[in-house]
């Protein structure tokens, strides 16, 4: 071996790296060795930005995701690795089939763990891959696959739809429960999901309407039920969900899931001791949730009166997700009536509650800024309160304050109160906030006004030109095809 030259071993095999990405690498192994599997990654991704070509550490961050419960994250990965990086790299094929097994998926599982043994008779993982043959065997037959092979399509479609949702992909997440609704008509988990991502997307109205149709077709459907009373909560409907919440205190569920889904609606509106009693009772049946499930019952706990429960859930939460930490039910920042929506919202989704309430002196602003929000929010909650302030006077150079003209342009023709019209400030709002990350300028307010109506008309298939929105915020064709160019970097 050359002087200086370094290498790294995983699984028995040597691999050669450069020193900066092995410096991550060996990092990321010794936390993974530890069992501090968060931080493993966090290290093993940036390894891999520094070795972008170098297929062997994302297969570890494939194989950590595996071990923590993220198949379908996992599988995303290594699929990109199979068919961008290596495709020589058939060990990936059991992996793969590992994953989709754990999922339930025992089609796919059955494929890949064929293709893996077709390629690799006498392969390290052959054994293995003929004894999960064996497992799915046991689990499903094959005959039953072949009389349904959509079922395991259906079911990536929605794990990938729910993906979407998690990073804020609205639209992309719309577009393919759209396809998933048409071809399974009676899949009401998709029609659920498809109305979250509409009511994020800022079509309330639509996704109302799906929900309303779900309740037609589908009567009692919980999912669906739960969902509205998180609507009416967010657009403060108080009868409407005054009413609604009072139903469901009389519903019985029987499955975990439909509990863990009651208990946590009752903890986000706020009726602390239902929420308790539903989420409790799962803990007393042997239910182990998620972070997820520990944040709400943490919170539950805490407001109706059972401390000891709230600070041992609040542990699983920290476990899982350090970054929450601060945001404990006991703190002075915790997920209060006011705050429980907040928290619950995109970062965009709370600018444009910031906008919308700034002219009325709303409690966040008066008040010091919850800690969960980002720098970016917080830099516009101190704009805001310049604004409301008469003896202040705000720096008209800042981005954030000609991202809020813009908005202030926008409210000209659209009123940000009427539901129709809520879709276009969260597409500003979304591309303020990922644009103010990325240090954009917002310079020149009419072309940004125009090039976000516009875009917002073609996502709606409304017929506009560029020509006619140049004109109505009296710019150039020129400079606002200049503009487009630049938000559409942000979309999500």
């Amino acid at each position: 071996m050359k002087k200086g030259s370094k290498q790294t071993e995983i699984k028995g095999k040597i691999y050669p790296f450069h020193p900066t990405g092995e410096s991550y690498y060996r990092r990321g192994m010794a936390m993974y060795q530890r069992g501090q599997l968060d931080k493993a990654i966090k290290y093993l991704k940036r390894a891999h930005e520094l070795e972008p070509e170098e297929p062997m550490i994302p297969l570890q961050v494939a194989i950590i995701e595996t071990e923590i419960g993220e198949f379908s994250q996992s599988n995303d990965r290594l699929k990109h690795i199979l068919d961008k990086l290596d495709s020589t790299m058939t060990e990936i094929h059991y992996f793969m089939a590992n994953n989709f097994a754990h999922l339930g998926l025992f089609q796919e599982a059955y494929k890949h763990a064929t293709a893996y043994l077709s390629q690799n008779e006498d392969g390290e993982f052959a054994e293995d891959a003929e004894d999960l043959l064996e497992l799915i065997s046991l689990e499903e037959d094959e005959e039953e696959w072949d009389d349904d092979p959509a079922q395991d399509e259906l079911i990536i479609h929605q794990e990938k739809a729910g993906e979407m949702l998690a990073e804020g992909k609205f639209k992309e997440a719309i577009e393919l429960l759209e396809e998933v609704v048409e071809r399974f008509p009676d899949y009401w988990s998709a029609y659920n999901n498809l109305a979250l991502a509409y009511f994020y997307f800022g079509e309330t109205e639509q996704a109302t309407a799906l929900l309303t149709e779900v309740l037609h077709r589908n009567p009692g459907n919980l999912h669906a039920l739960c969902n509205l009373a998180v609507f009416y909560h967010y657009e403060q409907r108080t009868d409407e969900l005054d009413q609604l919440m009072d139903a469901l205190e009389h519903v019985r569920p029987f499955l975990f899931e439909h509990r863990f889904k009651l208990g946590a609606t009752f903890a986000l509106v706020g009726r602390h001791e239902k929420a308790y009693a539903w989420l409790k009772s799962l803990v007393k049946r042997g239910f182990e949730g998620d972070a997820g499930f520990y944040f709400w019952l943490s919170h539950a706990a805490w407001h109706s009166g059972h401390e000891k429960v709230a600070r041992d859930s609040w542990k699983r939460v920290i476990e899982e997700q350090p970054e929450k930490e601060g945001l404990e039910p006991w703190n002075g920042q915790s997920i209060k009536k006011d705050d429980s929506l907040l928290e619950s919202m995109y970062p965009e989704e709370r600018l444009f509650a910031l906008y919308r309430n700034a002219g009325n002196n709303s409690l966040l602003i008066k008040n010091n800024a919850p800690s969960f929000l980002t720098s970016v929010e917080k830099e516009y909650v101190d704009l805001l309160k310049q604004l409301n302030d008469k003896k202040a006077q705000p720096s008209a150079s800042g981005p954030l304050y000609r991202a809020h003209e813009v908005a202030g342009r926008l409210n000209h023709s659209f009123d940000p109160s009427h539901q129709p019209h809520q879709g276009l400030f969260y597409m500003w709002f979304h591309i303020v906030f990922y644009g103010a990350k990325d240090n954009y300028p917002f310079t020149n307010i009419n072309a940004l006004a125009a090039s976000v109506e516009y875009l917002w008309k073609k996502i709606k298939a409304e017929k506009v030109s560029q020509k006619e929105m140049a004109q109505k915020y009296d710019i150039n064709v020129s400079t606002m095809r200049k503009y487009l160019n630049e938000l559409e970097a942000y979309l999500p």
